[in-house]
């Protein structure tokens, strides 16, 4: 299974519609790097904002005590599972969660 996060929303338009690749194992996301795998400049992220852990064919996440938190959905959440189509708030970001192997639905327009 392959994860990526898309900026659907960002304070720099250029980086909307960007693909980051998530790596087997943990990836940081934070403002910062080093330390961040994943760096979102922002004023509302935090240095080391959340982790992202892909383990196969599972994504989750964890909110590392951001000052101003990780959305899910719409809802302000600890850790959690993640899935194709989910939607993250991490700072000014929105973004979405795509994946791309076996256990991913087909995106829109798909063959079957």
């Amino acid at each position: 299974m392959f994860f990526f996060l898309k900026i659907l929303s960002s304070p720099d338009r250029q980086l909307e519609g960007t693909k980051i690749e998530l790596k087997e194992g943990e990836n940081l996301a934070g403002r910062a790097s080093p330390p961040a795998q994943i760096v979102l400049e922002g004023t509302k992220v935090s240095k080391k904002h959340c982790l992202f852990t892909v383990s196969g064919a599972t994504l989750k996440v964890d909110d590392l005590r951001s000052s101003n938190g990780l959305f899910l959905n719409g809802k302000r959440v600890v850790q959690s599972a993640l899935k194709n189509k989910d939607r993250l708030v991490i700072g000014e970001f929105v973004l979405e969660v795509g994946s791309v192997g076996e256990d991913a639905p087909p995106g829109p327009g798909a063959k079957k």
